[in-house]
């Protein structure tokens, strides 16, 4: 789906899709990048009485001599190189 805005200055543009995870896997690698599952630990404080630890199981995309942390989970990875294929970044 193509969702397309018009105001005086810019034009606000969603675009919604449906991509198997592999797909977006080899993407990824096409583009350099390692995609490799990763136990993401972390605490929020968002609970009434505390601090609460949690645990996901994803996937992260880094390069040679990056590591894997919340910055390189692989859909924040995928963001960063579509807006870099449109010219946007």
């Amino acid at each position: 789906m193509l969702k397309i805005t018009e105001n005086e200055k810019t034009i606000q543009m969603k675009i919604e899709m449906t991509i198997p995870q592999s797909q977006i896997f080899e993407f990824l690698q096409k583009k350099g990048y390692e995609v490799k599952s990763w136990l993401w630990q972390f605490t929020d404080e968002t609970f009434p009485g505390g601090v609460t630890a949690h645990e996901v199981w994803t996937f992260t995309a880094t390069k040679i001599g990056e590591f894997q942390c919340e910055d390189t989970i692989y859909t924040k990875v995928l963001d960063k190189e579509v807006k870099r294929l449109l010219n946007l970044k």
